[in-house]
């Protein structure tokens, strides 16, 4: 897998190796896609009119002029901004979902407890079943189970909790006579995984499989309960280093 490696290193040395790439290549495209001189010039212009229309604020007319004139040099700032925008947009919109793809979550590891939850549409209650494909998988809870609604839900819940080799395995939720399929994976290989969380229409609203996400600045970091995931690690990552980019080849 091409920038595999990426996957065998610390979670935050990963993200910040993959933001210093990003931000130093968009920074230098920037500098050379952009008529450099001239936007200075326009958030200089800007900034004179910022100062005249603070000292205005007691003439409504006179302010607003000068508000519709700085606007035109804003538009003008903009547009040069807009064209290397253009030429990153694709690029690194693919990037985030090849990165989401591989990085936001953990492999289930083979032999290590983990769970598979579904919920179930609001209101409805009764008889859940568990099924597995192939063997491999040992199932260290009930396979069958009652849809309960928790208090102040709308929706059941029921978690199942398993354990297995490492290989491609299938589970089978069946409820009120259908029944709905999740796919994963059990893999020690870093970066491989399927997605967690798949919705479906009917009794089963979703199943999700129990992958732990990736906190970059470990488990125990959190602000106020949130714990920061690949991608604020990413934002926070480039905007520190966009401003040393920007400064260390004077870009405006």
């Amino acid at each position: 897998m091409l920038f595999g490696f990426l996957f065998t290193w610390p979670p935050f040395w990963a993200i910040l190796l993959v933001s210093f790439v990003i931000t130093l290549s968009t920074t230098l495209l920037y500098k050379y896609t952009t008529n450099q001189a001239r936007m200075r010039e326009l958030k200089k212009t800007v900034k004179e009119y910022q100062e005249k229309i603070k000292k205005s604020r007691d003439k409504p007319e006179k302010m607003m002029k000068l508000q519709q004139e700085a606007m035109q040099y804003n538009l003008e700032l903009m547009k040069h901004s807009f064209k290397p925008t253009l030429y990153t947009m694709i690029p690194l919109l693919l990037l985030f979902v090849w990165l989401n793809a591989h990085m936001a979550y953990q492999p289930l590891l083979p032999d290590q407890e983990f769970t598979l939850t579904a919920t179930y549409a609001d209101g409805v209650t009764g008889t859940t079943n568990l099924s597995l494909l192939p063997e491999g998988l040992t199932l260290l809870s009930n396979a069958t189970a009652l849809v309960t609604i928790p208090p102040g839900e709308k929706g059941g819940v029921v978690e199942w909790t398993l354990r297995g080799s490492a290989g491609a395995y299938k589970a089978i939720v069946t409820f009120a006579g259908s029944h709905v399929e999740k796919e994963f994976e059990i893999t020690s290989e870093p970066g491989h995984y399927d997605a967690p969380l798949q919705t479906y229409k009917g009794g089963v609203k979703s199943i999700l499989v129990g992958n732990k996400p990736t906190r970059p600045f470990g488990e125990s970091f959190n602000l106020f309960g949130w714990h920061p995931g690949w991608i604020a690690a990413y934002i926070l990552t480039s905007i520190a280093l966009s401003m040393l980019f920007r400064k260390a080849f004077n870009v405006v």
